[in-house]
């Protein structure tokens, strides 16, 4: 068994051996990133975008609509959510690491004015950019949802259940009421 260790050592030390397993290492590499086998912190929509908070509450919303609907079995379910802020960007910063500076809200953008220095990148265009570290994605402030069958105790509280899970928040921040099954416009 040594003498088969100590001749599988003498093999990876061959500059050929390492140059081989430095290039399919790097080869690995390059694939991944085309067939997207790594994760980004990022959310992106469909075609490529960074999400706005907006578009998110979108989302969430459709999420959750879905989800009454398939307790209710009626596709008639009404879901708002309201969200505590915007999107938090965080950005690598040259002296203390990582620090966060920038909030997107609804429509408006604000940056706080301070004396830091960023790590910066080069863009394909030739252009400056921040190194995004994170992006942090706003909580769940409150969720309001009218749908068939949200007076009955056993299906508010089947709902009240699901949101709460999948938002990750408190029954506290929940509203369900009952609607009718028709539809008044």
């Amino acid at each position: 068994m040594n003498d088969v260790l100590k001749k599988l050592a003498e093999k990876i030390k061959s500059p050929k051996i390492l140059m081989i397993a430095g290039l399919s290492g790097m080869l690995l590499i390059c694939l991944s990133s085309f067939i997207g086998g790594g994760s980004s912190q990022k959310t992106k929509t469909p075609s490529g975008e960074n999400l706005t908070a907006e578009e998110y509450r979108v989302q969430l919303e459709e999420s959750i609509k879905g989800i009454v609907e398939s307790i209710t079995g009626s596709d008639n379910a009404k879901v708002v959510i309201t969200l505590e802020s915007g999107i938090r960007y965080s950005y690598a910063d040259v002296n203390e690491g990582v620090s966060s500076d920038k909030t997107e809200s609804d429509s408006k953008s604000t940056t706080s004015e301070s004396k830091q220095t960023y790590i910066t990148v080069k863009s394909a265009d030739g252009g400056e950019q921040a190194l995004l570290v994170t992006t942090e994605m706003p909580e769940v402030r409150g969720v309001a949802i009218v749908c068939e069958g949200g007076d009955n105790e056993q299906i508010n509280e089947k709902i009240q259940n699901a949101v709460t899970a999948a938002l990750n928040i408190t029954s506290k921040r929940v509203y369900i009421a009952g609607g009718s099954s028709d539809e008044k416009r």
